[in-house]
């Protein structure tokens, strides 16, 4: 009777050994460089694997901060007053994601406005139009400085504003740029950029609201500019 042989044994190949007596000749340095690596390769997918739970856990946790920031500005909004109220949305705006800042900003930039708190509403305004620079949010934020900076006689300051965002505003945003921007600058004393904005505003729009502007257009120009005729083009 022959003896039982160990499993180990180069009679009995292992897993390893069948597998490298099915590779072909061209693929066994792929196999060599596995099995020599196996354990870099391994934690390399354990690595992986951990940063992929942690990204799922850290947008739970991010989306759950939002939702309590959420909650927690709705409840200023309606429970609170004064200062009261914008002390609360800048302790909010310095612990919220980073997503919910700009609301959290100008809502306080118009409960400031609301509260006749114009430097308030200024830094808020400036804050909210930082976050978004280049988008349609910011430059909205920034023209409600303009109108802050109006309010806190610094008409000068609200016209280079508005001209630096002349190149940025839209269709729908150009006339309050134009209206701001001709009321800064009549109270400014300079007449030349207050003619010229009420008279594009004369131009764009029709009826008597064209007729308004184009009055106090005059008003400053000595009546030097042209009539508006209704349902003249939008520029």
């Amino acid at each position: 009777m022959n003896p039982v042989r160990p499993q180990n044994t180069p009679e009995s190949p292992t897993l390893l050994n069948d597998l490298k007596a099915e590779v072909s000749a061209e693929s066994a340095p792929l196999l060599q460089f596995i099995v020599r690596h196996s354990g870099l390769i391994v934690g390399v997918v354990v690595i992986l694997l951990v940063a992929l739970v942690g990204t799922a856990v850290w947008r739970w946790h991010q989306g759950g901060l939002q939702a309590e920031a959420q909650t927690e500005l709705a409840r200023i909004g309606i429970t609170m007053k004064g200062g009261d109220r914008l002390k609360a949305l800048d302790d909010l705006a310095a612990k919220a994601p980073e997503n919910m800042r700009y609301s959290i900003y100008l809502m306080q930039a118009e409960f400031a406005m609301q509260d006749q708190d114009y430097s308030r509403a200024e830094q808020a305004y400036a804050t909210a139009a930082r976050l978004d620079a280049d988008g349609a949010m910011g430059l909205m934020a920034a023209l409600g400085q303009a109108g802050a900076l109006i309010k806190l006689d610094c008409p000068a300051d609200a016209v280079t504003l508005l001209q630096g965002l002349e190149s940025r505003a839209t269709e729908d945003g150009r006339a309050t740029l134009r209206m701001l921007l001709g009321e800064a600058a009549e109270a400014a004393g300079k007449t030349d950029v207050a003619i010229a904005a009420y008279e594009a505003l004369a131009a764009s729009q029709p009826g008597l609201d064209g007729e308004f502007y184009r009055s106090r257009a005059d008003a400053l120009g000595g009546g030097k500019t042209a009539p508006v005729k209704d349902g003249a083009e939008n520029k």
